[in-house]
């Protein structure tokens, strides 16, 4: 199943019409339908409002879920990928949802200009960054962290926080989330 039908599938599972879900998440409802359709890709941010909104969590709207497990390899050429085009980004699920975890660690590829959205945003839990290769951005509330290389960083998610590429290469960051949000 894709990511669009998953949506569709959650929402009637829900039983909410396509413009209640699109008034949730503050997108048209022909936008919401293009992306239930596979023609569109949503934001990362607006991937988590949908899955917020529908109570599941983003992993369930990537991967298919199997029985829970204590333990699990993921062989790199198995990750499961989600490609937002809009955020010029990719993520790379380095778990999956079949083990019971309280973090979530995550591969970001950020190209140039790619961000997590145009609007800040924030949930409950904790953040730490390690940067790989590039360089990112990260805005907390008023502050701008720029961070290069072998920099790391740690946030509370209760504040309000987005992040973008600012420069010409390509960013590779491993994010770890608590609790897992994907």
């Amino acid at each position: 199943m894709s990511i669009g039908e998953r949506i569709r599938k959650s929402r009637n599972d829900k039983s909410l019409s396509l413009r209640e879900l699109a008034t949730m998440v503050e997108l048209s409802a022909s936008f919401l339908s293009q992306i239930e359709q596979g023609k569109a890709s949503p934001s990362i941010e607006n991937l988590k409002k949908i899955a917020n909104s529908l109570d599941v969590r983003v992993s369930y709207l990537i991967e298919d879920e199997e029985i829970k497990k204590n333990s699990e390899l993921i062989r790199a050429n198995e990750r499961n990928k989600v490609e937002s085009i809009d955020s010029k980004t990719v993520i790379s699920l380095l778990t999956s949802s079949n083990i019971e975890k309280s973090m979530e660690p995550i591969l970001y590829e950020i190209g140039p200009g790619g961000e997590s959205g145009r609007s800040y945003y924030t949930h409950f839990g904790e953040e730490f960054i390690f940067i790989l290769d590039g360089e990112l951005d990260i805005y907390i509330e008023e502050t701008i962290y720029n961070l290069k290389k072998g920099d790391s960083f740690y946030f509370k998610s209760t504040q309000r926080h987005r992040f973008k590429n600012n420069s010409n290469k390509i960013a590779r960051a491993l994010w770890v989330v608590n609790p897992p949000t994907f």
